[in-house]
């Protein structure tokens, strides 16, 4: 099926006189996630991961993965025509150096899906085709879920007052383009379900001096929201009709070019001053106000309280059961907790060496029976009203391995030290990654991802500009973990056909003291969740780390209890100073 629609494209290809065709893994809006329309690099390919661009040529297919897929980008390209390009392994060339031998031909690519920054790079003819219209014949229509206003009471601070700071942040300009749709939600205090798991919806925005312009599908938002709107100067307009709108701005236009997508910018006229830039938001959404940490903070304690009581099931009352049943379950608890919108992202439950795989997906046509001896990793998340979250944990849920026991346990230490991080501000991620990885480097293995991303406030699980990590990503400018940010801290160790390790645990940044050096920040853990005493090798603890698992454990405890029954208060004390 995969090599037939291949081949079926690089006809098309050959038909229209085009060299090569690119299909990346987004929307109009450079989203991570995206809604099934816009899944056309999985159904060329094959490979339903959630990052990766497909490239084919009339002669070849080149899918590139970052560390996260390599083993599943080999499972699910496996007996198809697609070389498999690991990016950052050596020898294994970019996209864009790939792209080079067409720099004499044409590149074909659906203008509205890649970024303008991106296309602007390449040498070569570009041209507007999508092939998928000609393709794709049971393609899902565009999403067009109902939108609404998203409540001051969880997010702390009016649209018009953000609006305001982004015209401070940017000063003297005439419009600002935003594509991004976790920026457009935030700024505007609007929420949707455009996006399985992200509270988002389609939409485009224009912010003038003065005025500002909002555009939806028909229908998404209310006549009544719309009113509001238009009340502060917040025009709402047709979808679509940026497109045609952006050929009529004059002036100095800013936008960050590596979002907003190449059909919008070319559409621009060439009188314009363009102002390349990332967008203000992305920063001031970063910094949690007071309201957004409180509310933030009472999600977790939902959280915790779901994870634990599965947690309690799984190591107390589970028989027979499989990964999609845990995933299941895991969800259950979480609609039992007030305030449950979705969960923040599909949930991964990996069992043995399917933990291997960083973000495993079970499905119905393939899946593991989990029995009573091994490794379950679990990854999930929840979207509350109040926030959203994002905990990983790995259980023995039987009789583990000595290897299994060290590598839990060296994973739980790297976890600890950068928990227990004082740093002086302006310190980036960059600067914290070694704090965790140092530990799995000294056990002479390294994991292929980061160490923590940023989290959003009733939006994307995955949010920047913070981060922590080793190297960066494309576009990536490191930025300080500044006060307010909440990121999470999950190292891993994960050995292909055998058995895979995270445990995280988000982490707020707070001022913490002030000298002569200047002011000096730490991290307080918002995730309450026991480890699995089960699985940690306790003499590989030194007295530091047994008394800062027990701190938190008495946390996990001190906080949950009010919200378990008393066999699940009973148990939970075991985790009480070991």
């Amino acid at each position: 099926m995969i090599n037939q629609r291949i081949k079926e494209t690089q006809q098309l290809l050959k038909d229209n006189n085009i060299d090569a065709y690119i299909i990346p893994t987004a929307d109009y809006h450079q989203s991570e996630y995206v809604h099934p329309h816009f899944q056309a690099r999985a159904f060329l390919s094959g490979f339903t991961g959630s990052a990766g661009t497909f490239v084919i040529s009339q002669t070849d297919a080149c899918l590139w993965v970052d560390g996260r897929y390599y083993i599943q980008g080999e499972v699910q390209t496996k007996d198809t025509m697609i070389q498999l390009m690991k990016i950052g392994l050596p020898g294994v060339i970019t996209v864009h150096n790939y792209l080079e031998q067409f720099k004499d031909g044409v590149i074909g690519f659906d203008t509205r899906l890649l970024s303008s920054k991106m296309i602007n790079s390449l040498d070569a003819k570009k041209v507007h085709f999508d092939v998928l219209d000609l393709l794709w014949k049971e393609r899902q229509p565009l999403s067009n879920e109902k939108g609404f206003l998203y409540d001051i009471v969880y997010c702390g601070q009016e649209r018009t007052a953000k609006i305001h700071q982004i015209r401070e942040d940017l000063g003297d300009f005439d419009y600002h383009i935003l594509t991004s749709l976790d920026d457009i939600a935030w700024i505007f205090n609007i929420r949707g379900k455009d996006i399985a798991c992200n509270p988002t919806l389609l939409a485009y925005a224009i912010i003038g001096k003065k005025e500002s312009y909002l555009y939806v599908q028909e229908d998404t938002l209310s006549k009544e929201d719309i009113a509001i709107l238009e009340s502060q100067a917040i025009f709402v307009k047709d979808y679509f009709s940026i497109y045609e709108d952006v050929k009529e701005l004059e002036g100095s236009v800013v936008f960050d070019s590596s979002v907003v997508n190449y059909a919008i910018t070319s559409n621009l006229s060439s009188n314009v001053t363009i102002v390349d830039r990332e967008n203000p938001s992305q920063h001031n959404k970063a910094i949690k106000n007071n309201i957004e940490i409180e509310n933030t903070k009472n999600a977790h304690v939902k959280d915790g309280v779901a994870v634990t009581k599965f947690m309690y099931w799984l190591k107390n009352e589970m028989l027979e059961t499989d990964e999609l049943e845990v995933a299941k379950l895991m969800k259950q608890q979480r609609e039992n907790q007030a305030l449950f919108y979705d969960l923040s992202f599909e949930s991964i439950c990996g069992y043995q060496e399917n933990g291997a795989l960083m973000h495993y997906q079970a499905t119905k046509e393939a899946f593991s029976k989990i029995k009573k001896e091994g490794l379950l990793l679990i990854d999930s998340g929840g979207q509350y009203l109040d926030g959203t979250t994002d905990i990983t944990r790995t259980f023995a849920v039987g009789a583990i391995t000595e290897e299994q026991k060290t590598d839990y346990t060296m994973v739980l230490k790297a976890l600890l030290r950068l928990s227990n991080a004082k740093f002086p501000l302006g310190t980036t991620g960059q600067q914290l990654d070694i704090l965790a990885r140092g530990v799995i480097y000294d056990y002479g293995l390294d994991y292929r991802c980061g160490t923590g991303h940023g989290v959003g406030h009733f939006l994307g699980v995955h949010e920047g500009p913070n981060s922590i990590r080793p190297r960066g990503l494309v576009n990536t400018v490191f930025c300080p973990i500044e006060p307010g940010m909440i990121t999470t801290n999950e190292p891993g160790i994960y050995k292909e056909g055998k058995h895979g390790i995270r445990l995280e645990n988000e982490l707020l940044c707070k001022k913490d003291f002030e000298n002569e050096y200047g002011i000096f920040c730490s991290f307080e853990t918002i995730t309450y969740c026991p480890f699995d005493n089960d699985a940690i090798d306790f003499n590989l603890l030194n007295s530091d780390e047994l008394k800062q698992l027990n701190d938190y454990h008495q946390l996990v405890f001190t906080t949950l209890k009010d919200h378990l029954d008393s066999k699940e208060i009973l148990w939970l004390q075991q985790f009480l100073q070991l």
